[in-house]
């Protein structure tokens, strides 16, 4: 907020060229922010998606993403900056599918999760990850000889932003 103040308050006091008008000065000024600030959040697409092996689970209906960092081909967020992020997986089993995934930063597992196996199970896993440039955050798939079944249709989600 006080960011937008100060964005706010310098634009005021700047002398505007003829013919530029002040919102889109600032609205301008607000994008250039946005785009210091990456986000993400995308759903599991279409009705489900079978985990096999260790796959990375690719959440292909993409609603925010703001700088472009969240690679839905490949399912990889990759950090354009070094800083503080909040990460969130859910998951939500198809019928009593148990799953079991894994939370990466690069090739490492960061954090587990599983769904319980009963019916209408999820799981959330919610982290703070300190990242670097370049860095990628993915979801994996923890057990490679099961079949487990990942509900879509907006159920099933991952998202990610820059605290700071």
């Amino acid at each position: 907020m006080f960011e937008l103040i100060l964005i706010l308050f310098v634009i005021s006091a700047t002398p505007q060229a003829e013919g530029c008008r002040i919102d889109d000065v600032i609205q301008e000024k607000i994008e250039d922010m946005l785009k210091e600030r990456p986000a993400f959040f995308a759903f599991v697409k279409g009705n489900h998606v079978t985990f096999t092996g260790h796959d990375i689970l690719k959440f292909g209906d993409v609603k925010t993403n703001i700088g472009n960092h969240y690679d839905a081909t490949t399912g990889h967020f990759t950090a354009p900056k070094p800083g503080l992020y909040e990460i969130s997986c859910l998951l939500y089993g198809v019928t009593a599918s148990r799953v079991t995934f894994q939370i990466h930063k690069n090739s490492q597992v960061f954090a587990y999760g599983f769904t319980p196996g009963r019916e209408y199970n999820s799981n959330t896993v919610s982290l703070l990850m300190e990242l670097t440039k370049g860095d990628k955050v993915y979801v994996k798939h923890r057990i490679p000889g099961r079949r487990e079944t990942v509900q879509g249709n907006k159920h099933s989600y991952f998202s990610g932003r820059l605290l700071q």
